[in-house]
């Protein structure tokens, strides 16, 4: 029996933590940087807007914590249950990512609030086509929910004992690529290549770590307990 209607019925019940709260941590701060803007005589940017980014990060890994259990309680699969989380993960990060898009826009027509406050309309981040300020923002909003869906699904399957180890791996690997890089001499061509690199071009390399964040998260499911 498909149970997916089931888990997003399960997740639209939970409203504050999908709708209410990323807007009750976003908007306090662009609401303190727009005063603070009225008081300058020169333009503010300012990065406030990475809160919602942090804010999906906390809960991909605060969500599945709470919902996973009750879900397979109620007999829902793992597979129905991964399928229903990303289809709400993905709906609700696409409506976000049209919010932010039309508060750039606004943004834009109202000459930066009459403050000259750049929160939403980021340079660098919304160079390029009109587009961009659309889907750079939402694959960035997938990227973080699904790195700590993955890490939250990590922790259930492996343990505390099994994500601490993970990371003593990762540390390891990373620091031998940092002496290999120092050794090798390859800094220079890497600083070369991140400041060639546009927001878009970020965007794109985020794409194939969503698909492999899902697909653990799956695999690991498939073997979690509660």
């Amino acid at each position: 029996m498909n149970r997916i209607p089931s888990v997003l019925k399960m997740h639209i019940r939970d409203k504050w933590s999908w709708f209410i709260i990323p807007w009750l941590v976003v908007l306090p701060s662009f609401f303190i940087n727009l005063l603070i803007s009225f008081f300058l005589n020169e333009p503010l940017v300012t990065g406030g807007l990475a809160s919602i980014y942090i804010y999906m990060f906390v809960a991909g890994i605060v969500i599945l914590a709470q919902t996973f259990p009750f879900a397979l309680s109620m007999s829902v699969s793992r597979k129905d249950y991964f399928v229903g989380t990303s289809v709400m993960i993905i709906l609700t990060n696409i409506g976000f990512a049209c919010l932010l898009f039309l508060f750039g826009l606004i943004e834009g027509w109202t000459n930066a609030w009459g403050s000259d406050l750049h929160f939403f309309h980021l340079p660098y981040l919304s160079d390029g086509p009109l587009i961009n300020q659309f889907w750079i923002p939402l694959i960035i909003l997938l990227f973080f929910h699904y790195l700590g869906l993955m890490i939250a699904a990590t922790h259930k399957r492996t343990g505390r004992n099994g994500l601490f180890m993970i990371y003593g791996i990762l540390l390891v690997v990373f620091t031998i690529i940092g002496f290999l890089a120092t050794y090798f001499n390859w800094y220079p061509s890497i600083f070369e290549w991140i400041i060639q690199q546009s927001a878009a071009d970020y965007a794109l390399w985020m794409l194939p770590f969503i698909i492999v964040f899902a697909g653990v998260t799956y695999l690991l499911l498939r073997r979690a307990t509660i």
